[in-house]
């Protein structure tokens, strides 16, 4: 049985500490395309891919509490290449239970990586659901 309502992925919003470091890392890191806009400056939009974004606000980081069990996740067919691609510029993932430099297999058979972002944001990386590839 579907849900009531048809939804789609919109944007994610993240607050985070230094503006320009974290968007350096979801645009080179991630490879996320900027998005042009006015209005805030301590506010930066990202294309993830197909419509959805990320959304970057500078504000105080306060008591953001981060953990891994809360985390963004997003699917690639390029998966071997991205993790190629994130090994040759030295930035560290794990699996699941925390294995540094470990792919991962989910229960049901997709494989999954997991990175953190400036702040300590945990991004899951998987070939589950992927889009076509660019």
């Amino acid at each position: 049985m579907t849900g009531r309502y048809k939804f789609g992925l919109d944007h994610v919003a993240l607050l985070v500490k230094d503006l320009q470091t974290s968007f350096a890392f979801y645009r080179d890191v991630m490879g996320f395309a900027p998005i042009e806009r006015t209005g805030s400056p301590n506010v930066r939009w990202l294309d993830m891919g197909h419509g959805d974004a990320i959304h970057l606000i500078e504000k105080d980081f306060g008591a953001t509490h981060v953990t891994k069990d809360t985390h963004v996740a997003v699917s690639t067919a390029d998966f071997d290449r991205f993790v190629a691609d994130i090994t040759g510029r030295g930035v560290a993932f794990e699996d699941w239970p925390g294995t540094p430099g470990r792919i991962g297999i989910h229960r049901n058979g997709f494989r999954q990586i997991y990175v953190q972002d400036p702040d300590g944001y945990w991004i899951e990386i998987n070939d589950h659901r992927p889009p076509e590839s660019a």
